[in-house]
């Protein structure tokens, strides 16, 4: 079994070195692909309850412009993200790294962008779990990027304050103050451009892509924003199992934990 501490790598794509953490195990893999604006280690928690409960490993990687992964200057487009993530994947299983049976799992933005890798890979990628997805429709979309914000911070602290009261003060009840300190500083690496991830969703036209995948899809559905438009993104995709959590209130990957892995753990390996 894992000895449940990742490893770190770099691996080199078209857009840029991607930082990738390898959680180890005998299994197949599961790739988790993270909401913007954070960055693979979002997953920590999952990855590490994942290869200690279950035969499955793990993979989460930064996205370029994320994380430790290399800066971009300019906004991209989730097909972009799903490129670059699919070469970092294809450079894992080509050297042994990872098993060359894989499986997406994304969460947010992250659920876009395996969407996308699925479409573009069928041959690569076996499963999908989406946990939650951001369903925008035509005006959603446009609303959205009206009121998109480029700029996050100058040199008054309390331009932060925001982002401290959403990560830290009101964070869910039981998420450790920690685990909410490392989301507060991850956003921090990427505080120019963390704009760019949301731009790539808002731009996605999910009605024309989801009905593209044909993999078997997991739906994970939770109590939050997310719930009716995952909803809504359910009915786009052909051949899918849906499931609701329960008890959640935020923090789904510290809180929830133990109900995704068993979860993801049955669909996996049903399929």
């Amino acid at each position: 079994m894992s000895t449940n501490a990742p490893k770190f790598l770099y691996v080199n794509t078209s857009l840029g070195q991607i930082h990738v953490r390898v959680y180890e195990n005998k299994g197949p893999t599961l790739v988790c692909l993270h909401p913007m604006p954070y960055s693979g280690v979002y997953y920590d928690s999952f990855c590490k309850h994942l290869t200690k409960e279950t035969h499955f490993s793990a993979v989460s990687l930064d996205m370029v412009g994320y994380g430790r992964s290399e800066t971009i200057n300019a906004p991209i487009t989730i097909q972009d993200y799903a490129q670059s993530s699919t070469e970092a994947i294809q450079a894992l299983i080509s050297t042994s790294t990872i098993s060359n049976t894989v499986s997406l799992l994304g969460f947010h933005t992250g659920s876009a962008i395996a969407n996308e890798i699925g479409i573009a890979h069928p041959d690569l990628i076996n499963n999908i779990v989406f946990v939650t997805y951001p369903f925008f429709d035509t005006d959603k979309r446009e609303e959205l990027l009206g009121s998109l914000s480029t700029s996050n911070i100058d040199d008054n602290l309390e331009s932060l304050s925001s982002m401290w009261d959403f990560t830290v003060a009101n964070r869910a009840e039981g998420v450790p103050f920690e685990r909410a300190l490392s989301n507060f500083s991850d956003q921090l690496q990427n505080i120019d451009n963390g704009w760019f991830g949301f731009h790539a969703m808002f731009n996605y036209v999910s009605e024309d892509r989801l009905p593209l995948l044909t993999q078997p899809t997991l739906i994970i559905n939770d109590d939050s924003s997310l719930t009716e438009p995952t909803k809504t993104a359910s009915e786009f995709i052909q051949n899918k199992t849906y499931s609701e959590l329960e008890n959640t209130s935020g923090g789904i990957f510290e809180l929830n934990t133990d109900q995704i892995v068993e979860q993801v753990q049955i669909f996996l390996s049903n399929n």
